[in-house]
């Protein structure tokens, strides 16, 4: 079979996978993270306008590395389609607050009978018999629903059961906003919001990803989370890397003018 997903593969013989957040629009960054040891990238063309070129190009640097390229997106049945002809292996989409907005990408991102995507597929399975094109899709696709807003805070223990999806995410700035607490990521209410859902996805068979700074504060709270079960984590991102660690740098030297 052609190109299994590293990251399914890792979880479904309980290993943890870790990856980083691709703000910068280029592939030399996708092999820096591989060069790195992480085992995906995903690719954020839901806040950056990625060209859909460049975007492909990223996604080629992921396969050419044998690192997961996972893409987080809008929840549109043409985004979707063609993110994923475009060679995707994982999918995010943010903000999901109802059960039928669940439903919907679970329809988008699966060929008939089990969903309603449209055939085609990327360049690189072409050569592949229908049958074969078929089974890849159906087994080496990820989906994660991200529960963030107000509305998921009130519906995460039904979007959590919602057949077809393989794992969920939280995003703790939208959660920090849908409680009155912008900005605190770290706050309390915003931790022990983060931690109901991600129980409840646990409890649920599915499983979670999730985002923290590499910084020793992140680590520690990564490693906790990896006691508790969940096995993609997310460290930090590109662009927060970089001006955390030349800010970090330029300060110890500066100390010398």
């Amino acid at each position: 079979m052609a190109d299994l997903n590293r990251v399914k593969q890792r979880y479904q013989v309980g290993l943890p996978s870790f990856g980083t957040y691709v703000t910068l629009p280029t592939p030399a960054v996708v092999e820096v993270a591989a060069l790195a040891g992480l085992d995906f990238v995903r690719l954020d063309a839901y806040h950056v306008a990625y060209n859909p070129e460049t975007l492909e190009n990223m996604i080629r640097a992921a396969y050419a590395h044998g690192i997961t390229p996972w893409v987080r997106c809008r929840n549109d049945p043409w985004v979707i389609m063609t993110t994923l002809d475009s060679g995707a292996q994982a999918l995010t989409i943010p903000n999901v607050g109802t059960v039928d907005v669940a439903r919907a990408a679970v329809g988008a991102i699966y060929y008939p009978p089990r969903g309603e995507r449209e055939f085609a597929r990327p360049l690189r399975y072409r050569a592949l018999s229908n049958a074969d094109y078929l089974e890849w899709a159906n087994t080496q696709l990820i989906l994660s629903c991200q529960i963030e807003g107000r509305d998921g805070l009130e519906n995460y223990r039904e979007i959590v059961r919602v057949e077809g999806i393989d794992c969920i995410q939280t995003g703790r700035g939208d959660i920090s906003l849908a409680l009155g607490l912008p900005g605190e990521e770290l706050h309390p209410k915003v931790l022990e919001a983060e931690k109901r859902v991600v129980l409840a996805a646990l409890e649920a068979g599915k499983e979670v990803s999730l985002l923290h700074s590499l910084t020793p504060d992140g680590i520690e709270r990564t490693l906790r989370w990896i006691e508790q079960g969940v096995r993609i984590l997310t460290v930090d991102s590109d662009s927060r890397v970089l001006l955390r660690e030349y800010a970090a740098g330029l300060e110890q030297l500066r100390r010398k003018e």
